[in-house]
C-alpha cells in the first residue's frame, strides 16, 4: 500500500472514540499525523479516542511527523487557524497528500490552497460505496453519542447520498 492521508486532530478523534481507526487505514492509507495534533490527541490517554490512536501508531496504521515550520509560521500569519489545522494543512502542502479535516475554516482554506480533502461523514460514505460498511447511520449516532458534532443537514446529505433514511 502506497497511500497517505494527513489527519487533523479532530476527526482522528472522532474514529478513535468510536473504534474506526483501522477503517480509515483500510480505505485511505497509513494515517500521517502532524506532530502537533499528536500532542493534542494524545496528551491524555484516558481521553476518549487516544488509547485507540495510540494502539494505531504502535500497530503501524499511523505515524507522527514533523511539520514543515516555514509554511507554518507563513499559514499562521496570513490566517486564524488553530495549531493543529495549521500543521495539519502544512503537512498536506508539503507532501501533497490529501487531508482529512472537518473544522470548516480549516476546510475553506484547504480548498484555496488546492489541498485534496475529506471530512468524517465523507470518509463514511466512501467506506459504505467501497462496501466495507453495510451502513452509515449506526456509525453517525455513536459519533453523535460520542459527543461529536455533524450538522443535521449533513447528516441528512450525506444518508440521503448512501440510500439511508434520515431519523
Amino acid at each position: 500500500m502506497n497511500k497517505f492521508i494527513i489527519a487533523d486532530a479532530s476527526p482522528l478523534i472522532a474514529f478513535g472514540r468510536i473504534n474506526q481507526i483501522p477503517l480509515l487505514f483500510d480505505l485511505l492509507g497509513k494515517i500521517l499525523i502532524p506532530d502537533i495534533v499528536a500532542a493534542e490527541c494524545l496528551n491524555d490517554l484516558s481521553r476518549s479516542g487516544a488509547s485507540r490512536i495510540q494502539y494505531a501508531i504502535d500497530k503501524g496504521m499511523a505515524e507522527i511527523k514533523s511539520h514543515p515550520p516555514y509554511l507554518h509560521n507563513k499559514l499562521v500569519l496570513i490566517h486564524n487557524l488553530g495549531p493543529g489545522e495549521t500543521a495539519a494543512i502544512s503537512l498536506a502542502i508539503s507532501t501533497q497528500y490529501p487531508l482529512l479535516i472537518d473544522e470548516r475554516l480549516g476546510r475553506k482554506i484547504a480548498k484555496q490552497l488546492q489541498i485534496k480533502l475529506i471530512g468524517t461523514a465523507g470518509v463514511l460514505l466512501l467506506a459504505k460505496q467501497k462496501r466495507l460498511i453495510k451502513k452509515i447511520s449506526p456509525l453517525l449516532t455513536e459519533l453523535q453519542k460520542s459527543g461529536y458534532h455533524l450538522s443535521a443537514k449533513l447528516i441528512k446529505e450525506v444518508l440521503q447520498q448512501a440510500g439511508e433514511k434520515f431519523l
